[in-house]
């Protein structure tokens, strides 16, 4: 039953927005929802500048072939990268980015952020 649920993604990027600001409050974020993939990607910015980009990744989106690509493309700008994964994508997402030289993509699973994914209500 559970397979077929997907993740409520922006419920997920809400807690972790809420725990960048937390962290530094002169951080500032923005999010994209990229509704077909069921993904999104937060924009954390200083000064008006941006710094980093942290894509989430729902149980149906961390596999596209051309994830990589994009969360390099961002790493290239000079952006600070992470990837947040559900718990049984990590090491598939880690692997993948080891695999094309990627070690300055950081991984995080939603549990070792301390994030609880909720089902998409309907």
């Amino acid at each position: 039953m559970w397979g077929d649920m997907l993740i409520d993604i922006e419920d997920v990027i809400l807690q972790r927005i809420e725990q960048i600001e937390e962290d530094d409050e002169e951080l500032e974020t923005d999010y994209e929802l990229i509704a077909p993939d069921n993904r999104g990607v937060i924009t954390v910015t200083y000064d008006l500048l941006p710094i980093g980009a942290e894509f989430v990744e729902s149980d149906v989106s961390w596999s596209r072939e051309d994830a990589v690509e994009e969360y390099s493309f961002a790493a290239d700008e000079g952006l600070y990268v992470a990837v947040i994964v559900p718990n049984e994508a990590f090491l598939s997402v880690k692997e993948r980015l080891l695999r094309k030289g990627r070690i300055n993509i950081d991984v995080f699973s939603y549990e070792s952020l301390g994030i609880l994914s909720t089902p998409m209500a309907g």
